[in-house]
């Protein structure tokens, strides 16, 4: 029986190192009213709704028009409210819920993307051309973003990842010097991960920043910490 391989790696690339994503099943926001582009790309076959929610066909990976936007309610119980789009089709207006899409088209960008977790990396934007190899947990260089997937530089070329687990996009490398006021607690992460730990006030020199969480080396390793708005500190780059 053959075997597929999966190399989990960390590229080291300059300042800082690459990295990939995943697949996700259904790759859109749930809230129907941050819906803004007029266009949707689909992935992989879709099935085309009528008005009373059954099939009436299927669509291919492509580019297409929003119509309108709506909701439907899915799952057991009371369930979730995902959004649907109304697009012109051969067979006149119709109703589509994809679960492999993206809004809008590719933007470029210049940032970092902290993976927290092992992520795979793919050829396409669609997540449906795995290259088989992972990447361990680093920062990566991010060239443009489409909705969750992000298209990054690798040795080997672009590379698409769309994170599983834990990801801060917009993480600056820095070379800060900040002075805590008060007491602060470590994180391993701004979701939380509390690490029971804290520091005194004194001055620290950070080495990322996202948002206003600093995220330093410590006894525990890398750890972040919150500046608190009561406590403002005195930073100093150099």
């Amino acid at each position: 029986m053959k075997k597929k391989i999966i190399l989990v790696i960390t590229l080291a690339l300059g300042v800082g190192t690459m990295g990939c994503g995943e697949h996700a099943t259904l790759a859109m926001s749930t809230d129907a009213s941050t819906v803004k582009a007029n266009t949707i790309t689909i992935f992989e076959d879709t099935p085309l709704l009528g008005d009373d929610g059954t099939t009436v066909g299927m669509l291919g990976p492509q580019t297409v028009e929003i119509l309108k936007t709506s909701q439907r309610r899915v799952g057991h119980g009371e369930g979730y409210l995902v959004p649907i789009y109304q697009i012109s089709s051969w067979l006149g207006n119709v109703w589509m819920m994809p679960f492999n899409a993206a809004l809008g088209q590719p933007v470029a960008a210049q940032s970092n993307l902290e993976l927290m977790g092992v992520e795979p990396i793919y050829y396409d934007p669609g997540l449906t051309k795995p290259t088989w190899i992972q990447l361990a947990p680093q920062t990566v260089k991010v060239k443009s973003t489409w909705g969750n997937r992000y298209l990054i530089d690798t040795p080997n070329g672009d590379r698409w990842i769309s994170p599983r687990y834990e990801a801060l996009y917009g993480v600056e490398k820095v070379k800060v010097e900040v002075q805590l006021q008060s007491e602060t607690k470590l994180v391993r992460s701004p979701w939380g991960l509390e690490t029971g730990a804290s520091l005194s006030p004194q001055k620290v020199t950070a080495n990322e920043v996202w948002q206003d969480w600093y995220r330093i080396d410590s006894w525990l390793g890398p750890v972040w910490f919150k500046l608190s708005s009561s406590d403002p500190a005195v930073k100093q780059s150099y």
